[in-house]
């Protein structure tokens, strides 16, 4: 397979008369980057700056296999109907591969490219829970462990970067893609993010993450034109993507389609010339999002034609626009519009990410090794060990856990309840094609010998809920890319019945269907009934629950819970495991309230409004468990110095019956500052796993750069001064804590 790629980099060779430098795997990459630039032509710099994305229908007829990147094969495999296992998409990457590198005469291969939001996003790579899920588990090291299984799969096959993750904090529940991110809270989105990007960039996966940024506007808007100060940006929407690039290590940032204080991120150059790329020493490659550069002369009106815009970007920081052509670079290039130097820095940065991952060493995989690797045991069983932690437990009045033996029927009702709800971006072109357990299959399962589960046929009136002697409703709503909500109340849903799945309930709205569900009212009408209602919700953002919320029984936030979801709701209303998810955003009691987070700053006034006070129905951190902690006091020092971090240690004990987790959280406040400061900032957390009556020390260190502050000039420093310390299960609940003095 290799011997074409030989001859024609051999041909290449000789060519020049020179020995092939970067060839040499023990040279510096540095010096092979140089080495290889030096011998290539404009043209063929052009094609390594220039991607491709075509859909399956048209990938083979138009496929140009001397472009430096591509949207794996793999990806688009499921909307052709074609094989999709890995085995079958590893071979079709290795052949793009290897004709991707006998299209050029140096024998570059091409950066294969693709999504990995929750799981490598083609056929059936395992689907682990949303990021908004995974938010919820506040657990670090799992997260990180998760990274680490994707980039496993997603290697196994040959696709080498990743546009993920998404870090773009999320303040407005009105945006469709919350579920993407980590929620409101900077240092949980940095965490968050860094982790993930660690576990790709430590198995050599280029991470990219995105949208840089600030890729929401007014009103919850996807890409409006930001119009956060640059303090704002600074202090809150930059700091996660500068956590990503200096602590992380990603080799990738894609620029979001919104404008930024009036210029389109895609071309702005304090975004990615001053911040990214001086500020914090980016050596990466910056990618549009797609047709993002095409958008600034379309949409925004910032130049006239598509080419302008495209120099415009690249002048100013853009090194690679997501686009499926290449032919004004080419001319603008030529033209003088963008110069060779500027051309030769975009090129040398990829070719540093491609020499820096081995892809020139070892561009091909095996494709029988594919097969063993994706969806193996050990990654269905961490997948179901991450549905498990982000389990949320809103409310509880007693009625959880189930008890198995003490009930013969639970009636299962909601469109969700039979359906594997996985959320934006699940397998390839979001057709997961696994096999996935739904909560209707979990409890059955569960319950099987103990008690009937039925499962409520699409319209069959509540009245079947009296037969039961537990209900279970599981709602849901719409939202994703590209789906805005101005309504945070259970929307109608329309379903079919489904054959083959037991007359479970598939939410589609791309299929003929049969009946129209309000659900609010049916959640309603099953409270009616005097039967203990228990409320599942799979969602992303906030729902306004104010209207039924006081007499259900129970209420479980699953978020969209991967693959193993179904099995994880199951162990966790039958008290299999102890819910231990924290709300990753601030939960308002209606959509007046929204935008609306915890690190809020200081009013000149008040904080409520003419109906209520201005308090959430739940705060930020906040989650129920089936066992209790108590809490001993706070130790920490009186007085640390500006360059150091701040160690606070406090004794945690499991004071219930049951095995459980707790998550610790920190928060710190500046009693005097010279610019205003938030009434409370996440500072630390720690997710900590006790059994009954054990006691443990927690430390938390708390960095130094918590305590800092864009000043009035807009320089980063930390102010000398008094800091308010607490711990608390949540944004809303101060348990113990103390001063410390920052000189």
């Amino acid at each position: 397979m290799l011997l074409g790629v030989a001859m024609i980099v051999a041909a290449g060779l000789s060519a020049c008369n020179d020995e092939p430098k970067y060839r040499d795997a023990d040279l510096p990459v540095g010096k092979r980057v140089e080495d290889l630039l030096s011998r290539m032509t404009v043209e063929e710099k052009v094609n390594q700056a220039s991607a491709e994305l075509l859909r399956m229908n048209e990938y083979y007829e138009k496929r140009n296999y001397a472009l430096g990147h591509v949207r794996n094969v793999g990806h688009f495999l499921p909307e052709g109907n074609l094989p999709n296992d890995p085995k079958s998409v590893a071979e079709r990457i290795n052949e793009d591969t290897r004709l991707s590198m006998e299209a050029n005469r140096w024998g570059i291969p091409v950066l294969q490219h693709g999504e990995a939001l929750h799981g490598a996003q083609w056929g059936n790579a395992t689907c682990f829970p949303q990021s908004i899920g995974m938010a919820a588990t506040f657990d670090e090291d799992l997260y990180s462990r998760e990274a680490e299984v994707v980039a496993r799969e997603l290697r196994a096959v040959g696709v080498r970067q990743v546009y993920a993750p998404v870090i773009n904090i999320t303040r407005d529940q009105r945006w469709g893609r919350g579920q993407e991110s980590y929620g409101e809270d900077v240092l949980l989105n940095s965490r968050m993010g860094v982790a993930y990007v660690k576990g790709l960039e430590g198995n050599g996966v280029v991470a990219t993450p995105k949208h840089f940024v600030d890729n929401y506007g007014e009103g919850g808007h996807d890409s409006f034109a930001s119009i956060r100060s640059w303090r704002e940006l600074r202090e809150v929407y930059l700091e996660p993507f500068r956590a990503c690039v200096e602590e992380g290590g990603a080799r990738g940032i894609m620029s979001s389609y919104n404008s930024v204080d009036g210029i389109p991120a895609s071309c702005n150059g304090k975004l990615l010339k001053d911040i990214l790329k001086d500020e914090w020493g980016f050596e990466g490659i910056v990618v549009s999002d797609y047709e993002a550069v095409d958008i600034a002369s379309r949409n925004h009106h910032v130049a006239e034609t598509p080419e302008d815009a495209l120099a415009l970007s690249m002048n100013n920081g853009l090194d690679l626009q997501l686009n499926t052509t290449n032919e004004h670079l080419i001319d603008l290039v030529k033209s003088g519009k963008i110069s060779e130097k500027i051309l030769d820095e975009s090129v040398r940065r990829i070719l540093k990410v491609k020499f820096g991952i081995g892809l020139f060493d070892d561009p091909f995989v095996d494709p029988e090794a594919a097969a063993a690797v994706v969806r193996c045991e050990e990654h269905r069983n961490l997948a179901y060990e991450a549905a498990l932690e982000c389990m949320t437990l809103l409310k509880n009045d007693g009625i959880l856990p189930l008890r198995k033996g003490k009930i013969r029927r639970i009636g299962l009702f909601g469109p969700a309840a039979d359906h594997l709800n996985l959320g934006d971006y699940s397998g390839g072109i979001g057709g997961w094609k696994g096999e996935g357990i739904t909560p209707y299959e979990g409890l059955k399962k569960a319950f099987e010998g103990s008690a009937e589960v039925y499962l409520a046929p699409a319209g069959q009136s509540v009245q079947a809920a009296r037969g039961c002697d537990v209900v279970i409703f599981f709602p849901s709503i719409t939202e994703e890319e590209g789906s805005d909500r101005s309504s945070f109340n259970l929307p109608s849903s329309t379903v079919r019945q489904e054959r083959g799945t037991g007359g479970g309930l598939i939410v589609d709205g791309r299929q003929s269907l049969e009946v129209r569900i309000d659900q609010e009212k049916m959640v309603r009408d099953l409270i009616a009934t005097g039967k203990p209602v228990i409320v599942v919700l799979h969602n992303g953002a906030v729902i306004d629950i104010s209207g039924w919320v006081d007499g259900a029984a129970a209420v479980l936030e699953a978020w969209y819970p991967g693959e193993q979801g179904g099995r994880a709701i199951a162990d966790v209303l039958t008290g299999e495991y102890s819910p231990g998810g924290r709300l990753p955003f601030t939960w308002v009691r209606s959509i007046g309230q929204n935008p609306s987070y915890h690190s809020i700053k200081s009013s000149g006034r008040g904080y409520g409004y003419v109906e209520n006070d201005g308090s959430p129905l739940y705060p930020f951190g906040f989650g129920l468990s089936y066992t209790t902690f108590g809490y001993g006091d706070m130790q920490m020092p009186e007085t640390i110095e500006k360059g150091e971090p701040l160690i606070v240690k406090v004794t945690v004990t499991n004071t219930g019956s049951v095995k459980g987790d707790e998550v610790v959280q920190a928060y710190i406040h500046d009693e005097l500052a010279s610019v205003v400061r938030p009434l409370r900032q996440l500072a630390a957390f720690k997710r900590i796993t006790l059994e009954p009556g054990e006691s443990r020390e927690v430390e938390l260190e708390i960095p130094n750069r918590q305590f800092a502050l864009w000043d009035a000039d807009m320089n980063f420093r930390v102010e000398e001064g008094w800091f308010e310390v607490w711990l608390g299960r949540n944004a809303g609940e101060k348990i113990t804590g103390g001063r410390v003095y920052v000189k």
